[in-house]
């Protein structure tokens, strides 16, 4: 239902009204000519045909007319154009002066405004009826909102379990992370004290391998002199042998050459029978060095391995490994 509210002065200035019963149309252009012409009645085939008698059928032509508003104000405001279109809101064979010949104009112009207003008042009440019935939901929608209210309330319960969940995890999470970094805090401080608890061994380790290089070394240059002397010293008296014994015996140098040949293949059969293994310093039950050593550990003894590598392939025998 629309509003038929004319108090503004962007109304519409032609009026129609349709109806079945008659048909009047007014063709004057001003508001007054179509005021004082009366309604003609519709033509009909009878010779009476009236509305709304059982039994009748006469068929009635359409009824139109026209109504031009060519003042220049709200048609509210001009009473006398709202009284000529109440005349025209009439049941069919009821006629009505013109408002120019009507004995009580004025009585009847103030009940046609009152009543317009009326109208008005009733159409604007009927318009916001209506409007808030559109605006209320119908049955059917009510149960979508509610099924769509019901599953949010779900998801939402969903949603606010998943995050209890999650709040409990996170704190484990964060419980074992200070778990771990306390963990993390006591094992440095443990390598740190065994560090400093093994360093003192290991340099005391180190320091023993260094002084059984260091001997080792003296041990070896002393027996390698003593070697030497010992070999010259045999030579000597060997040499001291063989002459006395050339002079006793009158022997003469190539007898002796000969000899001396058949003993030298006689001692070199035995010295290959009685072959020992080679002097092996890696054999030696020696302590195991450590990574923590100091840089300039070997650098104090820088000869003492090598003597040792070069005296490794000589044919001497070593009774003891410790000195």
């Amino acid at each position: 239902m629309t509003s038929r509210r004319s108090n503004s002065r962007d109304f519409d200035r032609k009026f129609f009204v349709r109806s079945p019963d008659f048909r009047v149309k007014s063709s004057s252009q001003t508001a007054s000519e179509g005021r004082d012409r009366p309604p003609k009645k519709a033509k009909t085939n009878g010779s009476d045909h009236r509305l709304g008698v059982p039994g009748e059928a006469a068929v009635a032509k359409p009824f139109h007319w026209q109504f031009s508003n060519s003042k220049d104000c709200p048609i509210t405001e001009d009473l006398d154009s709202v009284a000529h279109l109440v005349g025209h809101f009439k049941p069919a064979e009821c006629p009505l002066p013109s408002l120019r010949n009507m004995t009580e104009r004025e009585a009847y112009v103030k009940m046609a405004v009152a009543h317009a207003k009326a109208v008005e008042a009733n159409n604007v009440f009927a318009a916001t009826l209506e409007k808030r019935l559109q605006d209320v939901p119908r049955s059917y929608e009510l149960y979508e909102i509610k099924k769509v209210v019901r599953e949010l309330k779900l998801g939402q319960k969903m949603a606010q379990d998943r995050e209890r969940v999650n709040a409990a995890q996170l704190v484990a999470a964060e419980k074992l992370g200070n778990q771990v970094a306390s963990l993390e805090a006591r094992l440095r401080v443990f390598s740190d004290d065994l560090r400093r608890a093994t360093y003192d061994p290991k340099k005391t380790m180190a320091d023993s391998c260094l002084d059984v290089l260091v001997s080792l070394k003296e041990k070896w240059e002393k027996k390698k002199v003593a070697t030497d002397c010992e070999a010259r010293l045999r030579e000597v008296v060997a040499n001291i042998d063989l002459w006395k014994e050339v002079m006793n015996n009158n022997l003469l140098a190539s007898d002796e050459l000969l000899r001396l040949r058949a003993k030298e293949v006689e001692l070199g059969s035995e010295v290959d029978g009685m072959a020992t293994s080679d002097f092996s310093v890696g054999k030696l039950d020696l302590p195991q060095f450590s990574e923590d050593l100091p840089e300039d550990f070997f650098a104090k003894v820088p000869s003492a391995a090598d003597d040792v590598a070069k005296c490794s392939g000589d044919r001497f025998v070593v009774k003891s490994q410790h000195f």
